[in-house]
This record gives C-alpha cells, sequence and structure tokens, in this order.
C-alpha cells in the first residue's frame, strides 16, 4: 500500500476519492513483477478500498472489476522411479566415502517411509529395532508412530551402523552425525539431498528432501499401493492432504481420455435402419 501510495502521490492524487480505475491498471503495468504478484496486489488494493467503502470515504470499489491475471499452477515435482535409480547409484559412486552409506540411507527413509526431514534428523538409536525390523517415528505435536522397515532399509543401517563409530561423535544417541560428530540439521540434510540431485544430473524446481518424501508417496500410489497406507506413512491426519501427492503423467491422461467410449456415433443409422424395417 506503501508504494502504491507513493504511485499516486507522484501523480498528483492526494485523495483516494481521485483514484480511478486507470490508475490501478497503469500501476500494475509499470511494475514488471509476475501474474502471481500482480493477482496479490488486485486483493490488497480491493481489500483496501472494501475499508474506504465501508468507512464512506469512497463511493465504489474500483478494485474489484479490474479483471484478475489468469495463474496456471506448475506441475508438481517428483521424481520417476528412473531418476530415483539414478540418484541412488550417482551418491553411491561419487560421495565420500564416509558419507555414502549414511546418506543412501537418508535418501531411502525419504523414499521407502516417506518420512519429514525432522522425523529422520531427530531418530535416535532406541528408536530403531532392526531385530524386529520396525522404527518409533516422533511425529508433529509429539505424535509417535511406529513403521516397519523393509529388507532394503534394515541393509542400509547395518552398513551406516558399521561406519558410523569412525565418526567424532559416535557415542551420541542421535542416528545421523555430521562430519563434525553433532546430530545431523535439517538444512545439512538438503544441502546433501541437493547437491546428489545436481551430481546426478536432476534438475526440479525444489530441490530438498521433501521431492524425495513426495516422489516416494507418489511411486506407491501410482503403484496402486493402500492410499490409507501411505497416509499413514506421510503422517498427514487428514486425507485430502495426502490426495495433493497423487500424480499422473500427461501421456497416461491422454491416453485414459482416448479410451472413453464413442457415444451417438450411429444414432443416425440406427434411425434409418428402424425405419425400413417398420
Amino acid at each position: 500500500l506503501k508504494r502504491f501510495a507513493k504511485f499516486c502521490k507522484s501523480h498528483n492524487l492526494e485523495k483516494t476519492a481521485d483514484i480511478k480505475k486507470n490508475i490501478i491498471i497503469s500501476y500494475l503495468s509499470v511494475n514488471k513483477i509476475s501474474k502471481a504478484s500482480k493477482l496479490g496486489i488486485i486483493y490488497v488494493l480491493t481489500g483496501f478500498m472494501d475499508y474506504l467503502v465501508d468507512e464512506e470515504l469512497i463511493l465504489d470499489n474500483i478494485a474489484a472489476s479490474i479483471q484478475k491475471p489468469k495463474i496456471y499452477p506448475p506441475r508438481a515435482d517428483y521424481l520417476t522411479y528412473d531418476e530415483l535409480e539414478r540418484l541412488f547409484q550417482s551418491e553411491a559412486q561419487n560421495s565420500h566415502r564416509k558419507a555414502t552409506d549414511r546418506n543412501l540411507l537418508l535418501f531411502g527413509l525419504f523414499t521407502d517411509l516417506c518420512l519429514r526431514v525432522s522425523e529422520v534428523v531427530n531418530l535416535t538409536l532406541d528408536d530403531v529395532r532392526l531385530e524386529s525390523q520396525e522404527v518409533w517415528i516422533t511425529r508433529k505435536r509429539d505424535k509417535t508412530d511406529n513403521i516397519p522397515l523393509n529388507d532394503d532399509i534394515v541393509e542400509k543401517f547395518h552398513r551406516w551402523y558399521a561406519i558410523r563409530p569412525e565418526y567424532k561423535g559416535n557415542e551420541s544417541p542421535w542416528v545421523f552425525l555430521s562430519s563434525h560428530g553433532r546430530q545431523l540439521r535439517r538444512r545439512q540434510v538438503h544441502y546433501i539431498v541437493s547437491q546428489a540431485l545436481r551430481r546426478a544430473n536432476i534438475v526440479k524446481r525444489k530441490q530438498g528432501p521433501h521431492l524425495l518424501r513426495h516422489s516416494g508417496a507418489s511411486l506407491k500410489a501410482r503403484a496402486g499401493e493402500n492410499l490409507i497406507m501411505i497416509q499413514y506413512l506421510l503422517g498427514h491426519e487428514n486425507l485430502n492432504t495426502t490426495r495433493r501427492y497423487l500424480h499422473f503423467e500427461w501421456e497416461e491422461l491422454k491416453e485414459m481420455v482416448g479410451r472413453s467410449p464413442v457415444l451417438g456415433e450411429n444414432n443416425g443409422k440406427n434411425d434409418s435402419l428402424n425405419r425400413k424395417n417398420r
């Protein structure tokens, strides 16, 4: 609003009643901003002018009549199975020896168990039960959930535990340690994942651990896995939140539309045949 007020003042407009629709349109066109930013400005000015109308300072809300730019949300980012395979292989070949097994376990917990980064970095050694192949996760609001481990994740844990004693601070209760022997932090995990994606030549709009969690859930859904089970892995209380993780490929949508039955194509022919048979 301060910028808009400054713009109005530069056009010798001292009173709110002097603001016309063309002034707002001019303000939006002068600023080289995205459609989303323009839409936000229109909403702010609309709310401001609603207040002015209520206070009887102006007669009409001219901002409400301005045509809003259409925003087309980008398709959600997630990794395909082949991209995930490339990520794991690249990390196994290119990361530092001491960090390889730690990082591969991190990636597996995000993709196989769909865990949040906060849930992963806060794992303690006591939370992991390799004998019974399960792990206890502390969710949001300190809720705890028990999640089974598959054979691959168990093997990744064993490999990391074999190298973990070489780290400083290995007596720490945290499963994941930084190179300095301290508890691994969320921003460090984000850096690890983003660097691994870069080395694997995978470019997405979002490059952090949430991309792996999102990808794991999406691939499970596309494989036809139970949606309630996916919801449990993700730790969502509302199934509608889980639905945001469900995606499809554009070609799959085209194929589905192409399979639609053709209706009414033979109606004219059938009518003429019926008339002949009367």
